[in-house]
């Protein structure tokens, strides 16, 4: 916050005729909760911290900027789930996911059938790597290994679904969380078998704090907080998107909106 507050004096932000945007990452709350969990006396504390120090800047925006001529926005990446030990001490279903242990699973599995082997590279982020020139190479019918691996995996504790995402729109899987996994798909970047776990479960980062990257609301569930310029005290009650920020402030500022925004103008702020 106060090298923010140098940017601020530095470049004499909101002291010409343009708009000028700053964004700022609070991330301690991010590491905090990853290391002792949402639930932990840390993250309280951190919380606590942040506040005053956002209370803080505020006041220094009113005096440099000037009292309602400056608009902010507060939101976050992602949210988190609950700590495994703490889950399970209240008798929530919650288990470990063993990214390691899967791959070598699935390599077992796909040499027995296929006889070539370490034909997975890795399963992280819940989608499942193949080494792509060793398919090649071999002459492999690559549909065939990836229907396989789907087939294994739904057979495996902790498993909702999986899915080949060449042909995602042949799998049951409902339509709302067929459409997350599909906008969550890179084909140049992304495994090519994507895994859902059961609610609960996540990959094994920590015993002690805990880790994000399911499609669940304790991970989708984000705030959204408009304060200053233009802002009238209200309340939303309906579900928006975190892609929904930028034509917002671009309505706001009558200007055009980003050239690759998909999101949609939150009216109640505008209004």
């Amino acid at each position: 916050m106060e090298f923010a507050e140098e940017a601020i004096d530095g470049y004499d932000l909101g002291g010409g005729d343009a708009t000028d945007f700053l964004t700022i990452n609070l991330a301690s709350t991010d590491y905090v909760g990853h290391q002792f969990g949402p639930n932990s006396i840390e993250e309280e504390d951190v919380f606590l911290r942040l506040d005053k120090d956002l209370s803080d800047f505020f006041q220094m925006l009113d005096s440099k900027i000037g009292k309602g001529q400056y608009l902010t926005f507060l939101t976050a990446d992602h949210g988190v789930a609950h700590n495994i030990d703490f889950m399970k001490e209240h008798e929530l279903p919650a288990e470990f996911w063993y990214n390691s242990a899967m791959t070598d699973s699935l390599n077992k599995m796909l040499f027995a059938k296929f006889h070539i082997p370490s034909l997975v590279r890795s399963t992280m982020n819940y989608q499942v790597n193949f080494d792509l020139n060793k398919i090649t190479n071999e002459n492999l019918n690559f549909d065939m290994i990836k229907n396989a691996t789907v087939d294994y995996l739904m057979k495996q504790p902790g498993v909702s679904f999986a899915a080949n995402m060449d042909f995602i729109g042949r799998y049951p899987i409902p339509r709302g969380l067929q459409e997350m996994m599909i906008n969550g798909y890179n084909f140049k970047r992304s495994g090519q078998v994507q895994i859902i776990l059961n609610p609960g479960w996540f990959d094994a980062y920590s015993k002690t704090g805990t880790t994000h990257g399911t499609w669940n609301p304790y991970d989708t569930h984000i705030p959204l907080l408009w304060y200053g310029w233009n802002i009238k005290p209200g309340k939303l009650n309906r579900e928006v998107y975190m892609t929904d920020i930028s034509p917002t402030l671009a309505a706001m500022l009558h200007i055009q909106m980003p050239n690759g925004c998909i999101g949609h103008v939150i009216e109640e702020v505008t209004k």
